[in-house]
């Protein structure tokens, strides 16, 4: 699989982020794949001439980032891409505020107008009739609060599926804590029952609009409802900030109001622009 290198001290980093990268590189020249058998540390310890530990933490690390499967009693395998880790951190960055709810939904908003485009093209009819279902359940759930944010995930779950790309799904798991925290904002049941119609029918809107298979209409749809969530969420934590004395992120525009949304809003409903 490969020449004898020998590892130097003296390039600057460490002998196990060395040997993690020449394992990293054997993987990429030997086109390795998920499932793969990659060598054992022994052979790993022969081939470059390393310490025993400098191996050891270098396959312990490429464990922890997902890349290995290291098993007692088993060889060494590539593992597929694992999207815990990604979790990991976004939610150290959410509990430790170097990024707020509002970056985050930010951030969901870019992937999740390119999934709803690609879904309202590649979404199968059996993906079609689950997310009318979801609609309904989510419509139906009356005061089960957690039963109507179970449907709004659900329903954002189906459409990174069926955008047929699996990183819009990786990235949307990998942010399942912050979603799953925005959404039950977005959904609380301190917000009216007028406003709870207008979001649910939002999720009504982008669903109509993918199963119709109308791309355009899909991302305006898909738009109008970030809108809405950006909204009440930015309002929220700049509500908090106020009572903590901490100073809120200055993007937010602290006049703006679902009303401004609301008359800025073409009629996703019908996908006219």
């Amino acid at each position: 699989m490969g020449s004898i290198t020998v590892l130097s001290s003296l390039d600057g980093s460490t002998l196990s982020a060395q040997v993690a990268r020449h394992i990293l590189a054997l993987i990429q020249r030997e086109q390795l794949r998920p499932g793969d058998i990659v060598p054992s540390e022994v052979q790993i310890v022969r081939d470059l001439q390393a310490s025993r530990g400098s191996v050891r933490e270098a396959y312990r690390t490429l464990a922890a980032l997902g890349i290995l499967d290291i098993e007692a009693g088993r060889r060494p395998r590539l593992r597929p891409i694992d999207r815990n880790v990604l979790t990991q951190v976004f939610d150290y960055a959410l509990n430790t505020a170097q990024v707020s709810l509002a970056h985050v939904l930010e951030t969901r908003r870019a992937i999740e107008l390119q999934t709803a485009q690609l879904a309202a093209r590649y979404a199968s009819d059996a993906q079609r009739r689950l997310l009318r279902e979801l609609v309904a359940q989510m419509r139906s759930a009356g005061a089960n609060h957690a039963r109507r944010v179970a449907s709004d995930m659900a329903i954002h779950d189906v459409i990174a599926e069926a955008s047929g790309n699996p990183l819009n799904s990786m990235l949307l798991g990998a942010l399942r804590s912050p979603v799953e925290a925005s959404s039950r904002m977005h959904l609380d049941d301190m917000r009216s029952e007028s406003e709870l119609i207008r979001v649910i029918d939002g999720h009504d809107a982008v669903v109509e609009r993918i199963c119709a298979g109308d791309p355009v209409g899909a991302v305006s749809a898909m738009s109008y409802h970030f809108d809405l969530a950006m909204v009440h969420v930015e309002r929220q934590e700049s509500d908090a900030a106020a009572a903590s004395g901490y100073v809120a992120d200055p993007r937010i525009a602290a006049n703006t109001s679902e009303d401004d949304v609301r008359v800025q809003a073409h009629d996703v409903s019908r996908g006219e622009k």
